[in-house]
């Protein structure tokens, strides 16, 4: 397979250079930018013909439940037990069973234990859920059956820190939480100890723009997605830089917005960009394999933020603007 070439300033072709331009100066887009962006994209040659593809087989959809839909999903985890998504817009965590039925939901909108104010991510290990609760600044921790356990406060030793995700070691000894307010992973004992941190506000290697979901890997590696930076960033857990996946572009293997990531059996990275409405699929390595779709096109989904992937291969995205979470099962 050939590798897709970056396209530099110095190499681009014009449409390409115009489209990289368009995104280096104007980092907030108007509807109008991201409109002549994406009309520049398409013209780029690397988009032009068929690209890797790799089919997935839909399995289920999961939108709420009739009367009471989801409203801004934002990222969703999977047990033996349970489906858990993040329903942000209703300031909640919704369940399902893992026939996408649905069971019950955790919190309401508040400040007491329990309560939530638009929480973002969610995580689980040992049993436990672990939901980062990001406008309360604080990591909320519940059973299987959402009954809650404990709260913890977010903060870098210095000041509380809005909570994006959260990663939990075995018999989660270990919390790993994303900060965007700060640009750092955070490191805290079960008790709320802050033990180290790691990153600060750069571009540079190991540093990050509003770092998003992370995940811990089956050799307890962290793997961090670095919005703004446009790369999933892999970490040893004392937070030497291991594998940095993807870099800003618009060809196969770059990023636009990358906001999810999950890992399958084989070891291989999945990571969903929500303006490009693609999700791609990378080797342990970081190199660049294929992207979701079928006969050379990529499968649309509708701004793709959080996924993950369960022990049978199931792939879950989270479709925040189509308020659902929808359901694949992964070729091997």
């Amino acid at each position: 397979m050939k590798k897709p070439q970056n396209h530099a300033p110095g190499g681009a072709s014009p449409p390409c250079h115009r489209a990289e331009m368009i995104m280096r100066r104007s980092p907030k887009l108007t509807s109008k930018t991201l409109f002549i962006f994406l009309a520049l994209l398409i013209s780029c040659p690397g988009m032009a013909g068929p690209i890797p593809t790799q089919a997935v087989k839909p399995l289920m959809e999961l939108s709420g439940r009739p009367g009471d839909p989801l409203s801004m999903p934002s990222d969703v985890a999977v047990d033996a037990r349970n489906i858990y998504v993040v329903d942000g817009g209703n300031h909640r965590v919704v369940v399902y069973d893992l026939k996408g039925r649905y069971r019950f939901q955790i919190g309401e909108q508040g400040e007491a234990e329990g309560q939530f104010n638009s929480p973002v991510g969610i995580t689980t290990s040992d049993g436990r859920v672990y939901v980062a609760d990001t406008g309360n600044h604080r990591i909320q921790v519940f059973d299987q059956a959402g009954s809650f356990i404990s709260s913890m406060a977010v903060h870098d030793g210095k000041q509380a820190v809005r909570p994006i995700d959260v990663a939990v070691t075995r018999r989660g000894k270990e919390l790993y939480v994303s900060g965007n307010k700060n640009h750092k992973i955070m490191v805290f004992s079960k008790k709320g100890k802050l033990l180290r941190a790691w990153g600060g506000n750069g571009s540079n290697r190991g540093q990050f723009r509003y770092p998003a979901s992370a995940i811990l890997l089956p050799d307890d590696r962290l793997a961090v997605v670095d919005v703004l930076n446009t790369r999933v960033q892999v970490f040893y857990p004392e937070g030497r830089l291991s594998v940095v996946v993807g870099d800003w572009g618009v060809l196969p293997g770059q990023f636009f917005r990358p906001k999810g990531v999950a890992i399958d059996s084989a070891g291989r990275f999945y990571v969903s960009d929500s303006y490009m409405n693609m999700i791609q699929v990378f080797s342990d390595t970081g190199e660049f394999l294929y992207v979701l779709g079928t006969a050379g096109k990529p499968r649309g989904f509708d701004t793709p933020t959080g996924i993950a992937m369960d022990k049978r291969d199931h792939l879950y995205v989270v479709e925040m603007l189509k308020n659902k979470v929808s359901v694949f099962g992964i070729q091997p």
